[in-house]
């Protein structure tokens, strides 16, 4: 703080209280998500914006990277002016795969396939109450009714001998889990774990025990500031909070602070890989009792390269 406030010039009055500093972010994430793009408002004295962004980051880990300072007006919240929020799940190709026997790291998506993950995403896209892909809401909750703008998957690429895609989410907002249901229904769904009814299903009035993705490939990749470019740069009086003239910046960083971790956690780990072998677990419903041959799953146990997953040891690639 002693050193954020002589070299960035915060004042000593606001220094000492942070609701003085006006300090603010434009999104929340879960714990163990990253962010690529984020932005955070608060009342700063500076005078050279490149030399104060230069002495931030020389101070701050490699994980973390100051982009710019932008002058905007005095009263400007950044959380409260955020008109959508971006994100991104990188998702290993093999938790789509239909069978436990072909869920290993060498698997490769049919193209078939691929079409029934963008199908089945394309259904969570409008305005739906999402009170079953949340904690703790009730489905008459008002809150819980959140506007997707889109979702899009993209095409498998190769890392290392591990097939993924991106899946990519463009919302007004979203609630606490409801990305990594979302996920981890399109997954149930895709390997016929659940009947396909159950997707809609999880709209309707009934609780629905909706099955929660890990957290691993999750990433904030942008919080949108329309409204207040809009309002106050659209007539070039001010700059307009955008990231054209840091793109090439923005996905350097984020190739090598969060792409790789991933890449990396899931090969040394299996994170997202054992918890696909949970889904032969799950139930789904928490309504009336359904026929016992609706949960029945095969006992043919998943594989890493010809290795049974519950032999992997954790912590070795």
């Amino acid at each position: 703080k002693q050193w954020y406030q002589r070299r960035v010039a915060i004042t000593a009055g606001n220094a000492t209280d942070i609701k003085k500093l006006s300090f603010q972010r434009a999104s929340r994430t879960d714990k163990g998500v990253s962010a690529a793009r984020q932005i955070v408002s608060c009342n700063l004295h500076v005078d050279d914006i490149e030399r104060s962004v230069e002495l931030l980051n020389s101070q701050l880990p490699s994980d973390i990277i100051v982009y710019d300072i932008i002058r905007t007006t005095k009263s400007y919240d950044c959380h409260k002016y955020a008109t959508s929020r971006v994100y991104q799940y990188l998702c290993p190709t093999y938790v789509f795969a239909k069978t436990y026997a072909e869920t290993y790291i060498g698997y490769r998506l049919p193209q078939d396939v691929l079409e029934q993950v963008r199908t089945t995403l394309t259904f969570f896209v409008g305005t739906k109450n999402f009170f079953n892909y949340t904690s703790g809401k009730k489905m008459n909750d008002p809150s819980c009714s959140r506007y997707l703008r889109s979702i899009e998957c993209s095409d498998p690429f190769v890392m290392g001998n591990t097939e993924w895609v991106r899946i990519t989410l463009h919302g007004d907002s979203f609630m606490y889990h409801m990305i990594r249901k979302i996920i981890g229904m399109t997954i149930a769904t895709t390997r016929d774990v659940t009947p396909a009814q159950y997707l809609q299903k999880s709209f309707e009035s009934e609780r629905c025990d909706v099955p929660l993705a890990p957290g691993l490939g999750l990433i904030l990749e942008e919080v949108k500031q329309q409204r207040y470019n809009n309002k106050f740069a659209s007539d070039n009086t001010r700059k307009p909070l955008v990231w054209d003239a840091y793109e090439e910046t923005v996905r350097q960083f984020k190739a090598d602070q969060i792409e790789k971790v991933i890449y990396e956690e899931e090969q040394k780990r299996r994170v997202v890989l054992q918890w696909v072998e949970t889904l032969k677990m799950h139930t789904f419903y928490t309504g009336d009792v359904l026929p016992e041959s609706l949960f029945t799953k095969p006992e043919v146990k998943s594989t890493v390269e010809g290795v049974p997953c519950s032999t992997v040891p954790m912590g070795n690639g």
